[in-house]
């Protein structure tokens, strides 16, 4: 069966990579994000395969389940070139993938945030917990079966999911325990394989800012104050803004389909 990169054309242009961040998401990856954006780098986050609509969702859910589960042939660099022609940052999607950007892009420049395990977990609980679960339950697991872009954000959360608690679901124990395993290792590899004199180590407790990155980086520390990111409230609100579109043509599907003939069918049978 044909991989979803492989029907992809060849992009006419590959922007090398001059910053990757290969920090787990809830520590700090948005507002990196951000600062990335104002620093003048075209960074490709979580927020862009998202928005990037169902191809970009589905691109991610292929490379994580072909290294994985075992689904098909895991994406090297050709792979990772193509589906990442158009940006020379990548936040996010490398701490699926430590050794393989790592060793793909020795020349770029690597960030790695780090916080408290527990601090982490409780971050995870407030904010990517409760998407995964909703994958699960109404409306989300019935519009995503109806509009193109929910089954998008459906099957690559589930998938998400799968692979950070090790198939075991996001609220059990041992499922939370490995994925905190995953966590630290992350960190231990990171640290281990990327060229010291190109990667710089924060942790979010101390802070970090323009101060730290600006200078490993070689840019000007801008005039206005470093992004504060997204607290668990913010979170919340983003990832509504970006379903809202699906959600409502879903449910406009939902009621046509549905509960117009069963009115109809309804009406039918108390008049006969």
């Amino acid at each position: 069966m044909a991989r979803l990169i492989d029907t992809l054309p060849e992009p006419k242009k590959k922007l090398d990579k001059k910053v990757i961040i290969l920090s787990r998401s809830r520590v700090g990856t948005f507002s990196l994000y951000q600062a990335m954006q104002k620093l003048g780098y075209r960074p490709y986050h979580m927020y862009e395969v998202v928005t990037g609509g169902f191809t970009q969702m589905m691109l991610f859910r292929e490379a994580l389940r072909a290294k994985y589960l075992g689904e098909g042939k895991p994406y090297g660099k050709p792979e990772f070139d193509k589906w990442l022609a158009n940006y020379d940052c990548v936040i996010e999607i490398p701490q699926f993938f430590t050794e393989e950007f790592i060793r793909f892009y020795p020349d770029a420049k690597f960030i790695l945030t780090e916080r408290e395990v527990a601090s982490w977990t409780k971050s995870m609980t407030n904010t990517a917990v409760p998407v995964f679960t909703s994958m699960h339950k109404f409306p989300m697991n019935v519009i995503g079966t109806i509009d193109k872009f929910m089954q998008g954000m459906v099957d690559l959360h589930v998938t998400l999911e799968e692979v950070t608690y090790h198939g075991r679901g996001c609220q059990d124990p041992e499922g939370v325990r490995l994925s905190e395993e995953d966590f630290r290792k992350v960190s231990k590899t990171a640290k281990a394989l990327a060229p010291k004199d190109r990667l710089l180590v924060c942790r979010l407790e101390d802070g970090f800012g323009w101060e730290q990155i600006c200078p490993f980086l070689g840019k000007d520390i801008p005039a206005e104050r470093y992004p504060r990111g997204n607290a668990p409230e913010e979170f919340k609100a983003l990832f509504g803004k970006v379903t809202a579109p699906g959600l409502r043509k879903g449910a406009a599907v939902l009621v046509t389909v549905i509960l117009v003939p069963a009115t109809a069918i309804g009406y039918w049978y108390w008049q006969s």
